[in-house]
């Protein structure tokens, strides 16, 4: 039996053995796989602040650039006055419309029929003039926004 507890001690050993064998095995490649993602990290860390440094350098430039011309603010400003003023005649376009609307059915309706019947002309021609006025300024826009 000496013999056999012999060769079980020595199996046991073996197996410890074998099991400490494939821990450092894998505590090997798991060492080494981190130290590979640690370098690339530090690589990828390097290279994102290369890449801030030069966008910086290129916001400075353009920056700089758009100080040094003048004129293109001010064409930026104008394009904005002219489309606010471009929305404020779209405004007054769809007020005179309304206008114009309150009127024939005012006159439709008979509230401004009787004795007034040249003030009823003046006020169609004072719509119309409106209109034609309100056409002119859309144009004049519409030419310079182009």
């Amino acid at each position: 039996m000496d013999n056999a507890s012999n060769w079980e001690f020595a199996a046991s050993i073996a197996a410890v053995c074998i099991g400490l064998g494939g821990l450092l095995l894998f505590t090997l490649i798991g060492t080494i796989g981190g130290w590979r993602v640690f370098m690339r990290a530090s690589q990828a860390a390097n290279e994102a602040a290369k890449a801030s440094i030069v966008v910086q350098d290129l916001a400075r430039q353009l920056a700089l650039r758009e100080a040094s011309q003048p004129g293109l603010a001010d064409l930026t400003q104008a394009a904005n006055q002219l489309s606010g003023l471009r929305a404020q005649a779209d405004a007054l376009l769809e007020q005179q419309t309304r206008l114009q609307a309150a009127v024939r059915n005012l006159v439709e309706a008979g509230v401004l029929r009787g004795e007034g019947a040249t003030d009823i002309k003046q006020l169609e021609s004072a719509v119309n003039r409106l209109e034609e006025h309100m056409v002119r300024i859309m144009a004049n826009l519409g030419q310079r926004q182009t």
